[in-house]
């Protein structure tokens, strides 16, 4: 692998804008968490929607997402992944990424490991299919591969190549980013080897979601593999 050179100006310039894409990335997860605790905490509306309440913090995210792109990108949503394009291996994507996404699962089980700690553990099979397999993966998608990837495609020239695939740092960042935000799972108390696990494989999702988000310059891809991912952990409940 050789990782492509750049001069000293744009390396300060990159380095900079990496720095504010972390930056918005934090921003969107404390004020979405910060408003999303106010209001269970506060509000008895949510307690009387339940749907509401398993949706809510995704919800923000996206809202706060597409409210930062239009600040940083004047106003609109071009560039940022907002396009519709399918032109891409569906059934290939399709197929690995549900495999990959059932893979942490084989994995926690044979190590003896539970997920009864996670924050879907009391969700119904439908309520997964549209919190988690549809609406989870799209508002993520948003905020990952949309607000945080988008933000850094002036660098997208910039990278390495991995079996004659180019992995730039755009793609990098804000697959790490997606990855490394779910150790936030470890404060309701779930194990660390499973959470440990649940970055790892976030961050291969979000490298694999970024790289057809790039290909095509869609979040169409990148929303496909992860309810794909979704959707093969899912399988192992699905059988028992």
């Amino acid at each position: 692998m050789a990782l492509k050179q750049i001069n000293m100006s744009t390396h300060s310039n990159i380095t900079f804008r990496t720095i504010l894409a972390v930056i918005l990335g934090l921003i969107v997860l404390i004020f979405s968490g910060a408003i999303f605790q106010t209001i269970l905490t506060q509000s008895e509306l949510i307690n009387d929607f339940p749907g509401l309440k398993k949706t809510l913090n995704h919800t923000l995210m996206l809202l706060f997402s597409i409210l930062l792109i239009l600040v940083v990108n004047k106003g609109k949503l071009k560039g940022y992944g907002f396009t519709w394009n399918i032109k891409f291996p569906i059934v290939k994507v399709v197929l690995i990424s549900i495999l990959l996404g059932f893979l942490p699962s084989i994995i926690l089980m044979v190590a003896d490991l539970s997920m009864e700690d996670s924050p879907i553990s009391d969700f119904t099979w439908l309520e997964k299919i549209i919190y988690i397999w549809l609406w989870a993966s799209i508002c993520e998608e948003v905020f990952t591969r949309g607000l945080i990837q988008g933000f850094l495609f002036p660098a997208k020239h910039i990278g390495f190549n991995v079996l004659n695939h180019f992995i730039s740092l755009p793609m990098v960042i804000g697959a790490a980013f997606f990855g490394l935000m779910h150790f936030m799972l470890l404060t309701i108390g779930m194990a660390f080897f499973v959470v440990l696990m649940i970055v790892i494989f976030g961050i291969i999702l979000g490298t694999i979601a970024g790289y057809y988000r790039e290909q095509t310059n869609s979040l169409i891809p990148a929303i496909v593999v992860h309810m794909c991912f979704n959707i093969g952990g899912s399988l192992l409940g699905l059988f028992g």
